[in-house]
């Protein structure tokens, strides 16, 4: 059941978060290692591997997580995406239980982008030295591990495009419509009158126990290091 604590209403269960925030801060790991290179890859490929455990775990959560985290409550498609924005322009109030159908799409978006990056550095080689290449990439041929290099190396700047789109719409949502996208990732409450109508009831929301995510961020970590044992 939801949660109500005087004018606000749990939205975001803790695993999200942590997701969330773990994610960022490994993006940032990954990114400036891989920059770095030399000795730094070492660090890059750990960063890599948690980061692939961290995308399977929310996959998973995505199907048998709380309400707000599963992706039957969120992915509406990209209909109800442009549709949404388009209320949006209008300076329509709508009220966004947890993601709103574009921010939804995001989250889809960025899941699949970032997936993309990490499978291809799992078979891609390291360009300025040769000695570091990924733990699968022993498994293709050498035509293919350098095709992926080059998609891991291009990929990364298509994905400093999504993040900056998703930094910059949680900027417009705070400054427009005055709703804090961020301050509710960190503390998993939203207001009242941002989910609900005047006068309506407080949602009623379904959150799943934080040992069932527990278990699945074990196995899931499980599959990544048998993924990765596999080289």
């Amino acid at each position: 059941m939801a949660e109500r604590t005087v004018d606000k209403v749990r939205i975001w269960d803790l695993p999200v978060r942590l997701f969330h925030w773990a994610l960022v801060i490994l993006l940032a790991t990954s990114y400036f290692s891989g920059q770095a290179g030399g000795d730094w890859m070492n660090l890059h490929f750990w960063s890599g591997y948690a980061i692939l455990t961290l995308l399977i775990f929310r996959i998973a959560w995505g199907f048998i997580g709380s309400t707000t985290a599963r992706f039957s409550g969120f992915v509406r498609g990209p209909v109800a995406a442009i549709a949404y924005l388009r209320a949006l322009a209008r300076g329509e109030r709508t009220y966004d239980i947890g993601h709103n159908p574009a921010g939804g799409l995001m989250v889809v978006v960025m899941i699949v982008a970032v997936l993309m990056q990490v499978v291809a550095g799992l078979f891609a080689a390291d360009t300025d030295t040769g000695m570091v290449n990924g733990p699968l990439a022993n498994l293709i041929a050498d035509k293919w591990v350098d095709r992926l290099t080059e998609f891991h190396e291009f990929w990364v700047n298509i994905l400093l495009l999504l993040i900056a789109v998703h930094v910059l719409a949680a900027i417009v949502y705070l400054v427009w419509k005055r709703h804090n996208l961020i301050r509710a990732m960190v503390t998993g409450a939203k207001p009242v009158e941002l989910v609900a109508p005047p006068g309506a009831p407080a949602p009623v929301l379904a959150f799943a126990s934080g040992w069932l995510a527990l278990a699945v961020l074990v196995v899931s970590a499980a599959i990544v290091y048998l993924v990765v044992r596999l080289g």
